[in-house]
Order: C-alpha cells, then structure tokens, then sequence
C-alpha cells in the first residue's frame, strides 16, 4: 500500500475493515442502535442549528434591542464561526483519547446553557459572548457527533447515514426561520431562545441515556501545544480575513495578524513532525482520499456562503424585493440542500464518492454562473436556480466530504478528522463572505454583481481538482464493523 492510498476502505489484516470499530466481544447486538444514535445527536444539537440562519435574519432586531448596531452585532455570527473554527479540531481529538460521549455530552451541555444566556443577555457585548461560547459548544458536539455516527455504522451505510445528518442540519435553520420569523414579530427576539432551551436539554438529556460509552485511550496524552499552534494560526487567519474586510487589506494591523498566523502554523507543522504523539498524523496529507476533500470543499464553501449573503443584496438593490420576500427566496438554497443530502449519501454507495465531490464543485460553478446571468439579464427565476444549484452542489457532497475523510484515516482519529474537516471548511466559509464582499466593494449595477459571482465560480472551479485527486472506491470491498 503506497502513502496516498485510502488506508481504511479495505479489509486489515486481521479482516476487518481498517476504518472500522470492531465491534467488543461482550457487546450485546442491537441492529437499531445506529439509528438511535443518530436520532439522538441530531436532537442534542438541532437548536443550535436552527437559531443559526434566524439570528443572522434578526441581527437588526436584537441590535436595536440591546442599543447596538448590526455592525457590532454581526460578531454574534462571526464570532461563533470563530470559536468553532479553532476549537474544531482540538475537541475532535480531545474525543479520540477521552471517550466522544463525554465530550459530546460536554458540548450539548455548554450549548444547552449558552442558548438560555443567550435568551437573557442583557447587553450586546454578553450576547456575542454567549454566542462565541455556543460556538465552543458546538465544536465539540460536532466531530464527536460524527466520529460517532460513523463508528456505529457499517463502513458502507456511512454516506447515507451522513446524507441524514446532513439534511437535519440544513433543514432545522428553514424550519426555524419559517416559524421564528413570525414568532420574533409577535413575542421579540429573546422567544427563539427561550423555546429552544428545553429542546436543547432534552436533547442532552436523551444524549445521556442512549449513547453507549465509548473507549478511552489512557495511552495518549493530548498534544497542546500542537493545540495552541493549530489555534492561533488559525484564529490569526481569520482575523486577518475580518480586519482586511473592514480596515482594508493594506491595513497594517491585516499584515500583522497574517504574519502571526503563518509564523503559527508553520510551528504547528515542526511541532506534530515531532511530537510522539501528535495533534494530528502529518502522513494524512500524503493520503489523496484525505488531501483532496479538504481543497474541494472549503472552496466550494467559498462560493456557497459568499454567494449567499451577496444573494440578498442583488434582489434588494436590482429587483426591489422587500425583506420578507427575500427571506422566502433564500429558502431555495437550504431546501435544496437540505433534500438532495440524503440522495447524495445514496449515489455515494452506488456511484462512489468521488464522483460526488466532483459533482458538487461543477454544480456550484455553475450556480455562480447563474447568478451572474441573473444579474445581467435581470432574470429572477435565474436567481432562484443559482440559489437550488448551490444547495444541491453541497447536498450532493457533502456526505462524501466527511465520509471520505474519515475512510482515509485510522479509526482511532476520526475525532481529530472530522474536526480539521470542519474548521477548514470554516476557514473557506468566512473566507469567501470577506473576499466576495471586497470585490463587490461599493457597486451595486448589474455588472458588479455579475463580477462577483463570477470570481465566486473561479473559486469554486480550482477545487474541482481537489475532487479530481481523489481515489474512487469500490464499496463492494467494504465490509462491515
């Protein structure tokens, strides 16, 4: 086997699958815990989910409220995409040697009371705190949640369990705009957070009693510093990112956080090439199944999200369209999403996966085509097709991006996987909502709109080859935990 070889998609030497939890000798057989589990995480995080897209839309609401601006506020959003992107990955492996129930029951605790201080926040500056601490939480449901999911499941069904996943988690933030919209207008902001408290303990609740322990590995230690690097480059990254948008990207404060967060992540690469036990396996990055979805997906991210929030823009300026029509419109893209995931967790056990990340990215460049059409031809109906394109694009793959990741790595990592997958893609999702804003600058004609997505599709296109890399698999020759 040869370094770039997905090593887990084949049987191990002593037959079962090296991807795979072999299942305990003492371990009682249930052929319906698998569903359970994954009934039970979606429940456990689903509130956080759904108040994602609800206060993005409620932004000027609650910084009226809390004698704010949508300005300040909007760091109760990007904020919580920060503490996800640099906690990702350090509680995914904290799940890998301490057990992923404990730490996902950590995280649905934390997101279980930051969501009721979320609903009593009395200032702004409590509320974006509040907001970052959900994001800790859900960086430690989220990995562990999978590494989970996938452990429990035969290496097979994977796809198709992540397609459900997925379709919960883009479906829950439609859900929750079409009844929060209304219920804001009527009660106030503070009444989403408020109802979804108790879902979210019960959730947590429901977590505590059906996920099973899992292993510990007391052999380990955890690699801080590798932690610490890993974080401040990519805390500094993002900042840079959010500093260049706002003060202009010769700011010198831009150069400065930059400098930083390349200084931090070359530390991080000397530090896991000698640590003996390492945050995370550098000779993962030689493996194409592991390498190639992390380029293909967070530039599609790129386009996905940078596309999204220029969306609303265009049909506020070009088509006139007031703010509850355009909330109807957008629904589009998370529908589409939301319905195609589980589809594509099925043609990924029929097709195989890397058809489906190479599917996803020529389907979100050409979703940036179509909005750019729409803006040049003043075509509403294109919009709407630009929206379904992007949705579809990332509901097709999006099982493939984290199935395929954790199939190329050894099962005692799939924490640490799961949780570089998701911060990288976080990384491409703020990315591409400063750099599509920059290049839109100030222009609202036709053409600046049309320019944007367009540089929105290039993006998408170059992880094309991400895609292109990786090495299809025959789902034949996998065998079951």
């Amino acid at each position: 086997m040869t370094a770039v070889d997905p090593p887990t998609n084949r049987p191990g030497p002593g037959g079962s699958p090296a991807g795979s939890r072999p299942a305990a000798p003492d371990e009682p057989s249930d052929d319906g815990y698998p569903r359970r589990l994954l009934v039970t995480t979606l429940l456990a995080i689903v509130a956080f989910s759904s108040s994602m897209t609800i206060v993005s839309a409620s932004l000027p609401v609650i910084a009226d409220d809390l004698d704010s601006t949508e300005g300040t506020l909007s760091w109760a959003v990007t904020g919580l995409l920060l503490g996800m992107a640099v906690g990702t990955p350090v509680m995914g492996k904290l799940g890998d040697i301490l057990g992923h129930r404990k730490v996902f029951l950590i995280g649905a605790g934390a997101l279980t009371v930051g969501t009721a201080l979320c609903a009593v926040a009395p200032t702004a500056g409590t509320f974006i705190g509040f907001r970052i601490f959900v994001g800790l939480g859900i960086s430690a449901t989220m990995p562990t949640a999978m590494a989970l999911i996938m452990a429990s499941f035969p290496v097979s069904e994977r796809p198709v369990a992540m397609g459900w996943f997925q379709m919960a988690m883009t479906g829950a933030p439609v859900v929750g705009l079409v009844i929060g919209g209304p219920a804001i207008e009527a009660f106030g902001w503070r009444t989403v957070f408020y109802a979804l408290t108790p879902l979210s303990a019960f959730g947590f609740v429901r977590a505590w009693q059906v996920i099973r322990p899992s292993e510990r590995r007391t052999d380990v230690s955890i690699d801080w510093l590798g932690a610490a690097t890993l974080g401040t480059g990519t805390l500094s990254v993002l900042l840079a990112l959010e500093r260049g948008s706002a003060a202009g990207f010769g700011d010198v404060w831009f150069f400065v956080l930059l400098a930083l967060g390349a200084v931090a992540i070359v530390s991080f690469v000397v530090v896991e090439s000698r640590a003996a036990e390492p945050l995370l396996k550098l000779r993962y990055f030689r493996r194409r199944n592991f390498s190639g979805p992390l380029v293909a997906q967070p530039l599609a991210q790129f386009a996905y999200m940078g596309g999204f929030l220029i969306a609303p823009i265009l049909l506020d300026y070009q088509f006139g369209l007031s703010v509850g029509v355009i909330a109807l419109v957008l629904l589009f893209r998370p529908g589409a999403f939301s319905v195609s995931s589980p589809i594509g967790g099925r043609l990924a056990v029929k097709l195989g996966e890397r058809l489906m990340l190479l599917s996803g990215s020529v389907l979100m460049v050409a979703s940036m085509m179509a909005l750019a059409g729409a803006a040049l031809a003043d075509s509403l109906p294109l919009v709407v097709a630009g929206l379904v394109f992007s949705g579809v694009a990332l509901g097709i793959s999006a099982p493939s991006y984290n199935t395929t990741l954790a199939d190329a790595v050894d099962p005692e990592d799939l924490g640490i996987a799961n949780g570089m997958g998701t911060t990288l893609m976080n990384i491409g999702m703020v990315t591409g909502i400063q750099a599509m804003f920059v290049v839109l600058g100030e222009g609202r004609d036709p053409g600046d709109f049309a320019t944007v997505f367009v540089f929105g599709g290039i993006v998408a296109a170059l992880g094309i080859a991400g895609a292109l890399v990786v090495r299809p698999v025959d789902h034949d020759d996998l065998v079951a935990p």
